[in-house]
């Protein structure tokens, strides 16, 4: 064998298998004997133990064996350090300078050399130290025929062996099957942590100990799938909507970047929701208090009522601050996108550039704060003991109420008896109220969202299907399955409202004639208003040739209230001072007492039946603003797939 002239190659550590099937694994046979013989040796009167693996012969390298490529020497080695209880890595080689192909690789357990021994510097990980000098190897060279032959094998180690029920742990034996990589990636779709991730695998192959890898592996692989998006994901996102808007030309979206070409306004929409715009417009909700990504973007999804009562999203915008100018700029940028006009209210929390943003933007638009934000920061603001003994007072005088003069007395009686008198923030947010308490806002319809609930709903929607550990295209796809999951459920609506009948309570054909026009949810309100109206009783007050005032009062007295209509006999339309059907556009109880017994009414007149709330309300056509109909179907790729037929 002629003599070469070594090349310096870097030593590197073995990487570990990412793709392995789990039928090829090596399996451990538990040693009938002891799988380690030590030998003590003595020098200068320190003593030192060899320890010499017990494996069978045939997978133990000797000196002078032959193989045909230096990677099925490494092959053999890595099987016999797997049935021995060790880690192999790779150690220093040698290139032909004429050809660089490998005439010699040398195999070292990985314990090899020396580790540092005292901490360096502030480290963030604190690791113990593996290498204590081992002396294992193996090494390798090319011989005149092209193979490879074994000149040097040193068995004896400076360790004892990992046993068998330990080796599934060894690095060097950990990796994922395809099978597991792609149940992995689809847990990951869905949010699953790697903590849970592992449970699933562990159930699946039978235990732990079978499954491959660690849970440690498992996050150390989401962790290399977030570096590779690093500095791409502005890029990705972009080609993203794209990729929607060629899917159907009815998507729209505006991103706007900084000098930096870093993102700072995204703005988008599908056609559905800019069809449920023209349909259920009059009230969005603009919410502004999510973290969803790990840019700390603010996520800013603009929310409404559909005919099913159910919460779904108009669009959505990431924006970079919370500024004056970005809330105009993507109010600016939903009204372009959506046809119908603006909102008639709009629900968001206190924020005072949001308020200037609406003011400029949305000027006839009713601006009312969200509650559900108020109320939780009566946790905040107040005396932990005063919260506990008088929140419920609070909040029954906040939803309760019917009108400014109720709401007012029962506000000062609560707050005399929690001595709360002079608190300052309960204060600020008294001289709010007609922005936030119902009774001062009942006559601007809102979809009847008296409460808080659609706004907690729609955090709980949002926490279970985005984290702010996803990057924005992982966030785009939690995103669109949240939103499938959401049009699932109103479409399983619709088909309950086509092929289920309601049960009837009221002797009257009002009834029928409803259940056939209102969805589900809106029929079984209005039948429990229509059934509650024969326990009113009515009497009128006074009448003129223009109206008719009356009054209404329950026949127990239960809740010693006592409403007025009045009846407008040029517009032929009845109103109670409730407000019921001008704040959730559902006829009242007083208002349908009236009609079936005063006016002796079988089916409601049209102009108590708001379209919103029924069957039917999804059936015009939909244009945008220049005059094109924004459809759901029809794709630029099924366009493409037209001029091929």
């Amino acid at each position: 064998m002629t003599s070469i002239d070594p090349m310096e190659i870097e030593t590197t550590e073995m990487s570990v298998p990412m793709e392995l099937d789990i039928n090829e694994m090596l399996v451990a046979e538990e040693p009938k004997t002891d799988p380690i013989q030590v030998v003590h040796l003595s020098k200068e009167n320190i003593s030192t133990s060899a320890f010499y693996p017990q494996v069978r012969n045939e997978l133990k390298p000797f000196k002078g064996q032959q193989f045909t490529t230096w990677e099925e020497a490494h092959d053999f080695y890595k099987k016999y350090a797997f049935a021995a209880g060790f880690i192999i890595r790779l150690g220093s080689s040698r290139r032909s300078k004429k050809t660089t192909e490998f005439i010699r690789r040398e195999f070292y357990c990985n314990r090899q050399g020396h580790g540092p021994s005292e901490l360096v510097g502030d480290e963030k990980r604190i690791r113990g130290v593996v290498r204590e000098d081992c002396k294992a190897r193996m090494i390798v060279v090319r011989i005149n025929s092209g193979g490879f032959v074994v000149t040097i094998f040193d068995e004896g180690h400076t360790h004892p062996m990992t046993s068998p029920r330990r080796l599934h742990l060894v690095k060097s034996n950990r990796g994922f099957t395809k099978a597991q990589r792609s149940l992995w990636e689809q847990l990951s779709m869905v949010n699953i942590p790697p903590c849970k991730q592992f449970d699933i695998l562990g159930v699946q192959a039978g235990g732990f100990q079978y499954i491959g890898c660690t849970q440690q592996d498992l996050y150390n692989l989401e962790r290399d799938k977030r570096k590779e998006k690093k500095g791409q994901d502005g890029d990705m996102l972009h080609d993203y909507l794209l990729l929607e808007q060629e899917k159907n030309s009815g998507f729209c979206f505006t991103i706007k970047a900084d000098a930096e070409n870093k993102i700072t306004h995204c703005f988008w929409a599908d056609a559905i929701s800019r069809q449920s715009y023209k349909f259920y417009g009059d009230v969005i909700i603009f919410d502004t208090t999510y973290q969803t990504n790990r840019y700390s973007l603010i996520f800013a999804p603009l929310m409404r009522i559909n005919n099913h009562g159910q919460t779904v999203v108009f669009g959505a915008a990431f924006l970079s601050d919370e500024t004056t100018y970005s809330f105009v700029w993507l109010l600016k940028e939903f009204l372009n996108a959506m046809s119908g006009g603006a909102p008639k209210m709009i629900i968001t929390d206190q924020d005072p550039a949001m308020e200037k943003a609406i003011s400029e933007v949305l000027p006839d638009t009713f601006h009312r704060y969200c509650s559900w934000h108020i109320l939780r920061k009566f946790f905040e603001k107040l005396d932990a003991i005063k919260c506990r003994d008088h929140y419920e007072a609070f909040r029954k005088c906040i939803y309760s109420s019917e009108n400014e003069e109720e709401f007012e007395l029962k506000w000062r009686s609560v707050l005399a008896e929690s001595g709360l008198s002079g608190h300052n923030w309960l204060q600020s947010i008294y001289e709010i109220r007609f922005r936030w308490v119902p009774a001062y806002m009942n006559h601007v319809f809102s979809a009847g969202m008296s409460s808080s609930q659609r706004a907690k709903s729609a955090h709980s929607f949002f926490k279970d299907y985005v984290s702010d550990k996803n990057s924005l295209v992982e966030f785009m796809v939690q995103f669109n399955r949240g939103m499938l999951h959401k049009r699932h459920e109103e479409l399983i609506a619709d088909h309950i409202d086509v092929n289920e009948k309601p049960r009837f309570k009221c002797p009257i054909k009002m009834e029928k004639q409803m259940s056939d026009i209102y969805t589900r949810k809106y029929y079984y309100k209005f039948q429990d208003q229509l059934w509650e109206s024969y326990n009113y009783n009515l009497e009128v007050r006074s009448e003129d040739e223009n109206k008719c005032t009356l009054k209404v009062t329950r026949e127990d007295h239960e809740d010693g209230r006592a409403r007025v209509i009045m009846y407008d006999k040029s517009k032929d339309f009845a109103s109670c001072t409730c407000k019921l059907f001008e704040s959730a556009g559902v006829p009242c109880r007083h208002v349908l007492a009236y009609l079936h017994r005063i006016h002796q009414l079988h089916k409601l007149l049209d102009q108590y039946i708001l379209k919103r709330w029924t069957k039917s309300a999804k059936s015009e056509v939909v244009m945008d603003k220049s005059g094109m109909e924004i459809t759901v179907n029809k794709s630029l790729l099924e366009k493409r797939g037209l001029l091929f037929q």
